[in-house]
This record gives structure tokens, C-alpha cells and sequence, in this order.
């Protein structure tokens, strides 16, 4: 029992660093022009949140895009009313990692290509410069992340048959929470969505877990998102602190909504007879994860302007507008701390 453990969390733990070495690769290779590009195409609160969209697809991280924007914010590059569509648009471009792991992941056996991808990455970080050694590094996470999914879902496999997840049933309204918490908890220890959620998509392709309970996980993981938002925003100015309420709110709005209305329609669509009956319970997953960060958009989006005037008023300014472009937050994207500084 102690190896499935050591293999899971180990698989876990490569997830993780695969993740944080591609993220950080990719931000420090288009961070200046991120920068530039993410000021220019915010115009409106749609083209914000489509922004917000793209910027998280290419860092492959939720949590660096709203850290990036509370320093643009802090910076001036950025209106508070710009970040909200942007902060809404990372909820839902972070969902394109579960989509990645239940098409590609759990679905062909990557782990065999995840080796030489690891070792070509490493040549390139230790023989090149500049640029190309940072594309090394983005090769490298790329490869360790389908490596650790191989290893959570042989560690998944082999507690398929140990482990019985049956007391954490969804008879009832109390159940439910608990596993909401549970996913929520799970993203907290991990510090990654995206982490909990592979490892909730690894349970249920191993039958450990079944739909609905993988459903409620990723909720509360989604849920958990906002941790490292608000440890960035304590102590931080108003506009940081502004910037992850939006988070907050509209991570528990759609929560929410999710917990309500989607799940039941996602199980009644599941059934057999219905639209999705056909599809791959992690596909499944994959696409309610998605309907639900776009249904709180669907909800939000048109109320930004109220939004934006009630967190003013929630969390008023008396800063300097000196020290305003001085936050922390915005040292987890050198371009941005640059352009704060200067």
C-alpha cells in the first residue's frame, strides 16, 4: 500500500513541477510582449475577457494570469474595470487543462513519448541560450506532466481494487458539501486546480471515484482557486485586493450555479437516451468544467459596471499613488514588476 502511495503522490509531485517549469518557461518568453498586447486588447469587457481567455491558454496557468493582472492594475496598464473581464476569462481558459488530460491523458498512452520530450528539453535549457533554452524548459514541463498522469493512473489503478470511496456518497444535500470541501481542500494542499483536478480525471478513468462525485470535486476545486489569490492580496493595495474579490465572487457564483442547476442537468444528459450518454465520463468532466466557468461568465459579464462600483465602494483607496504600482503580486511576471518600477 505504502508504494501505490509513494507512485501517486510522486506522480502528483511531477504534475506539478511540469507544470511550474512550462508556466514559468512560457511566461518569461512572451512576458514583455504579454504586457504590451494584454493593454492594448482590453478595450471592452469582451474583448477583457477574451484576453484574459488567451493569456491563461498560453501561460497554462489561471493563477499567473490573475497575479500578472493585479499587477497591471496596480501598474495603471489596466483599468479595474478591464481586470474583471480579464479575471473571468482566466477561469475559463484554465479549464483547457482537464480538456488536455481527458483527450490526451487518460486517453492514449503519452507516457512513452513524455521521456524524450523530457530529455530534448533538457538538452535544449543546458545547451542553448535566451529564448531556446526557455523553450526547453517549456518542452521539459510538457513532457513531465503526461509522465506524472502515467504514474497517477497506474497509482490510481492499483487502489481501484483497495480503496472503497463509497462513504463519500451523494444521497444527500450534507454529502455533497463535503465532497465539494474535499475538492476545495485538495486544490488548497496542492496549490494547483489543475493538479486536483488530474488527479480527480485519473480516479474516475479508474472507476475509483464515479461521475457525480468527480463532479463535486471539481467544483470545490475550482473553488480553490482563489486561495493564492487572496494570500497576494493581504496587505496588498485596494486595487489587488479589488482585482481578487472578482476573483472570489464570481469563483462562488459559479459555484454555486454549478452546484444547483448544472450537475443535475450534466447527470440527466448522461442517461441513457440523452446527448452525452455516448461520451467518456472524464470527457464529460472535461465539458462541465468548461459550461460552468462560461455559465458565470454568462451571469457576470453584463453586470460589470454595478460589479465595479460596489467593490469601489466595498474596498475604497487611501494609498499613495506612488506606492499603488508597488505590489508584490506583480514579481511573478518580470515584465510586469519592470513597467511597475520604472
Amino acid at each position: 500500500m505504502f508504494d501505490v502511495f509513494a507512485q501517486l503522490c510522486g506522480g502528483i509531485g511531477l504534475f506539478l513541477l511540469g507544470m511550474t517549469l512550462m508556466t514559468d518557461g512560457l511566461k518569461d518568453i512572451a512576458g514583455e510582449s504579454l504586457r504590451q498586447w494584454l493593454g492594448r486588447f482590453t478595450g471592452s469587457p469582451l474583448k477583457a475577457m477574451s484576453s484574459g481567455i488567451i493569456f491563461t491558454l498560453i501561460v497554462q496557468s489561471s493563477t499567473a494570469t490573475t497575479l500578472a493582472t493585479i499587477g497591471f492594475v496596480s501598474a495603471g496598464i489596466l483599468t479595474f474595470a478591464q481586470s474583471v473581464g480579464v479575471i473571468i476569462g482566466a477561469n475559463i481558459g484554465t479549464t483547457s487543462t482537464g480538456w488536455m488530460v481527458a483527450l490526451l491523458g487518460v486517453k492514449f498512452s503519452i507516457g512513452k513519448f513524455a521521456l524524450p520530450l523530457i530529455a530534448a528539453g533538457a538538452l535544449l535549457k543546458i545547451l542553448a541560450q535566451g529564448r531556446l533554452a526557455l523553450t526547453g524548459l517549456v518542452i521539459a514541463g510538457f513532457g513531465l506532466i503526461f509522465f506524472g498522469i502515467e504514474l497517477l493512473q497506474v497509482a490510481m489503478s492499483s487502489l481501484a481494487n483497495r480503496i472503497d470511496l463509497s462513504i463519500f456518497s451523494t444521497q444527500n444535500f450534507f454529502s455533497k458539501l463535503l465532497l465539494v470541501l474535499i475538492g476545495l481542500v485538495m486544490t488548497v494542499i496542492l496549490q494547483s486546480s489543475s493538479a486536483a483536478i488530474t488527479t480527480t480525471i485519473t480516479a474516475l478513468a479508474s472507476q475509483i471515484i464515479q461521475l457525480e462525485q468527480a463532479l463535486l470535486l471539481v467544483i470545490g476545486q475550482n473553488i480553490g482557486t482563489v486561495a493564492t489569490a487572496v494570500l497576494a492580496a493581504i496587505g496588498a493595495n485596494s486595487n489587488a485586493q479589488r482585482t481578487a474579490a472578482v476573483h472570489v465572487i464570481f469563483n462562488l457564483s459559479s459555484a454555486t450555479f454549478a452546484f444547483l442547476i448544472l450537475i443535475p442537468f450534466f447527470l440527466w444528459l448522461s442517461h441513457e437516451g440523452h446527448l452525452l450518454a455516448s461520451w467518456d465520463s472524464v470527457v464529460i468532466v472535461a465539458a462541465f468544467h468548461t459550461a460552468f466557468s462560461l455559465c458565470g461568465a454568462v451571469l457576470l459579464m453584463p453586470f460589470i459596471e454595478q460589479f465595479k462600483h460596489f467593490l469601489t465602494w466595498l474596498i475604497p483607496t487611501d494609498e499613495d499613488s506612488l506606492i499603488q504600482s508597488l505590489d508584490e503580486s506583480s514579481l511573478s511576471v518580470p515584465a510586469v514588476a519592470v513597467a511597475n518600477a520604472e
